[in-house]
């Protein structure tokens, strides 16, 4: 198998397949509402919303940045506050994640693996390295979701 095609099935088991680690995104976020997704244990820390918001972002400025061989990291780094926790804007969310996933796809269908071992701009990796990180960064903040959706969870029984 082709090393884009691997990648490429290794986002589409994270995003609604069977992953290896048993969880995917879309059976994990079916499980909350636009309540529980807002929801903060303090001040200080993100909510499911806001992590999801911080994965989109970095999954958009990263595929935007590839064909320009670099990117701005934000000061805010897509941590962005919920301020109208409705139905209707956490549909809105998820829509976005989904087109984050159908481009990423689309862009994993037509890349050629020659760009992999090319330094990414004046980074310390290469291409490889960021696509790749691109997956670790989502499996990380999906491992933060699961465990907030248990502590929402046991926090409202």
């Amino acid at each position: 198998m082709k090393e884009t095609l691997r990648i490429r099935s290794l986002f589409e088991k994270q995003y609604d397949g069977n992953p290896w680690l048993g969880v995917n995104f879309t059976k994990k976020l079916q499980q909350i509402t636009p309540e529980m997704a807002a929801h903060k244990f303090s001040p200080g820390s993100n909510s499911i919303w806001e992590i999801l918001n911080h994965i989109i972002g970095w999954r958009e400025v990263i595929l935007q940045g590839i064909p320009q061989n670099g990117y701005i990291s934000p000061d805010h780094n897509y941590l962005y506050p919920v301020v109208n926790p409705t139905e209707l804007e956490w549909e809105h969310t998820l829509v976005r994640l989904k087109d984050s996933q159908e481009d990423w796809l689309e862009f994993l269908k037509n890349l050629e693996k020659t760009i992999f071992e090319r330094p990414f701009g004046d980074k310390q990796f290469n291409h490889y390295e960021l696509i790749m990180g691109i997956l670790h960064h989502d499996i990380y903040h999906l491992g933060q979701i699961s465990l907030l959706i248990r502590l929402v969870n046991e926090t409202n029984n």
